[in-house]
């Protein structure tokens, strides 16, 4: 795998969870709102008797892929933190998952099991020899770019774009018909994983207010769809939002200005969160 390509990323991250399986951490999961919209070495210096590992990559992939690659790790002292894109719920649109094992498998390392359609084999072709085009013509970003395994940092943080220029983007909207797909594997995640003492926190992501506006539907949808998961946000939908210059490409994807109000809201979610659990063990 060439250093230039995002999904290098996921192999740092997989050696991360690898390495601290015996550890007691917090992970996160959830898309690219993650992988390029938190500081993890900010919150490893609150809370230092766990290892922070940003597991969050592209929501394409769907959140039971994240669920998949971390669920072997853990101890029953992690705390996992879910902060996933709202169209991940949407059933056409479940993430592309057949893709993802293509993916993954170029970096042995993945035990994801999916059956693979000739579509997505196609698409994963078409999209590699596109790759090989760019690498022979060298017109990938230069060593700066975010686009590339160098861009992650030690706890899974994408920050090669941190101090950049906001860049305009396209909004996100209410879909014309919103269809979920089944909360079963999430639920089972939940019911099995709280059992075994593990916390599960779900925070929703930043978001562009624009956006946000444009999607009271979907977000309303999410809501009741991780209810009946078993899952109730931590901090409310309508607070994690901000004003479009935190962004840079995207609705989901935040500047350093950002990044820092979003972490220092999760920051404050897991101190609750984590005394409210020690005092009720006591």
């Amino acid at each position: 795998m060439s250093d230039y390509d995002f999904d290098g990323g996921l192999k740092l991250k997989h050696q991360l969870l690898k390495k601290n399986k015996d550890t007691k951490k917090i992970i996160f999961i959830g898309g690219s709102n993650l992988a390029l919209g938190l500081n993890s070495n900010k919150i490893q210096s609150s809370f230092p008797d766990y290892q922070i590992i940003n597991y969050g990559h592209r929501f394409h992939y769907g959140l039971d892929f994240y669920i998949s690659e971390i669920k072997n790790y853990l101890n029953k002292n992690d705390i996992i933190v879910i902060v996933p894109e709202y169209q991940l719920i949407l059933d056409d649109y479940f993430g592309n998952q057949a893709l993802a094992k293509l993916r993954i498998e170029n970096l042995n390392y993945s035990d994801f099991k999916i059956d693979i359609s000739p579509r997505d084999f196609l698409s994963y072709a078409n999209e590699r020899f596109r790759f090989l085009i760019k690498l022979r013509e060298g017109t990938f970003p230069n060593k700066n770019s975010h686009n590339r395994e160098s861009a992650f940092n030690e706890f899974g943080d994408c920050n090669a774009h941190w101090y950049w220029n906001h860049k305009k983007h396209q909004d996100y909207i209410d879909p014309d018909k919103i269809e979920v797909v089944s909360t079963n594997y999430l639920k089972s995640f939940t019911d099995n994983f709280t059992k075994r003492g593990n916390r599960i926190l779900l925070i929703p992501p930043m978001y562009e207010k624009n956006s946000f506006k444009l999607s009271k539907n979907l977000i309303e949808a999410n809501v009741e769809y991780y209810k009946k998961a078993g899952l109730n946000y931590a901090y409310p939908t309508d607070k994690m939002i901000l004003d479009s210059k935190y962004f840079y490409d995207s609705p989901y994807h935040l500047l350093y200005e950002g990044i820092e109000i979003k972490t220092n809201i999760i920051i404050s979610i897991l101190m609750k969160n984590i005394k409210e659990r020690t005092y009720n063990m006591q």
